[in-house]
């Protein structure tokens, strides 16, 4: 493969409703820089990066960032509708800490978080937030070029990467990966209920791994590992010397505009304004590594 003919994927990782405008202020500044991210060879999307790939690959990155700076835009309107009041970022991270510690392999690890997923109580119903997803969406189709969507079978914790070849609902496979346990219900799939692709990653980069060029927005740093699946840390090592990366990990004030609560509509807005300025000041950088056609 010649220089000119390298094959290049976007990696969006999770990052819930703040991660969602970060991750578009910061693609659509580097986009208005010149930056032809729309023409990636694939993009990857899990949970959030899941709503903003479907946005990216549809060209509609600018209309849906203004739309993050409207208080009245219809999509917060039914996102509210989860609001998560009774949600607890501490009982997450409880959960979490829990399943990490029994016996098994990944797979056996992200079944204690399904099993929780499955048992949570919550005020939103699988129909609604299916519902609430697909309003999210810039269309129901899947687009023409590639896009792939990760989510974790809530039952065996079983990894799955949703495309357009899957034969399942667009709207079905975001509304999946997006699904944050004890936040929102797992997403019932061909019978099999689904939750966040974020629980075996959140970035899930390896699905990346056989692209020449791999560009990366993280909504915060990873640990070095991890019982539920390869981290960053470990999949940017994993690449080195067969594949050129570049990390746009969201800095400190990135990390402040989010908040201690990255699922609450309040953050939309100073965390695209993040994005965007985390983008500028990164855009040559990006530039040279993306290189042209």
């Amino acid at each position: 493969m010649t220089d000119s003919v390298r094959t290049r994927a976007v990696v969006l990782g999770g990052g819930g409703v703040a991660g969602i405008a970060w991750e578009m202020g910061v693609l659509a500044t580097l986009m208005e820089q010149g930056i032809d991210l729309d023409d990636a060879d694939l993009v990857v999307g899990t949970s959030a990066g899941s709503v903003v790939g479907a946005v990216l690959r549809f060209g509609v990155l600018r209309q849906v960032l203004a739309a993050q700076f409207r208080e009245d835009d219809p999509a917060e309107t039914a996102m509210e509708q989860g609001e998560l009041s009774h949600f607890s970022t501490e009982a997450f991270m409880d959960m979490m800490a829990d399943a990490a510690r029994g016996p098994g392999g990944e797979e056996a690890a992200r079944a204690r978080i399904g099993r929780e997923a499955l048992a949570a109580g919550r005020e939103l119903s699988e129909e609604d937030w299916v519902t609430t997803i697909r309003s999210l969406l810039p269309a129901q189709q899947w687009p023409e070029r590639p896009l792939q969507i990760t989510a974790v079978n809530a039952d065996d914790g079983a990894f799955t990467v949703f495309d357009a070849a899957s034969g399942v609902d667009l709207a079905l496979a975001v509304a999946a990966s997006c699904c944050v346990p004890g936040a929102w219900p797992p997403v019932h799939i061909n019978g099999a209920p689904y939750m966040d692709g974020g629980m075996r990653s959140a970035t899930n980069a390896d699905i990346a791994g056989d692209y020449d060029k791999v560009l990366v927005l993280s909504c915060g740093p990873e640990a070095p590992d991890s019982p539920f699946g390869p981290t960053l840390p470990q999949v940017l090592e994993q690449l080195k010397g067969r594949t050129e990366t570049f990390l746009i990990d969201a800095d400190a004030a990135s990390l402040a505009a989010f908040g201690t609560n990255l699922l609450l509509q309040s953050t939309r807005r100073p965390s695209a304004e993040a994005g965007q300025r985390q983008a500028a000041a990164v855009a040559d950088d990006v530039k040279a590594f993306w290189g042209a056609d």
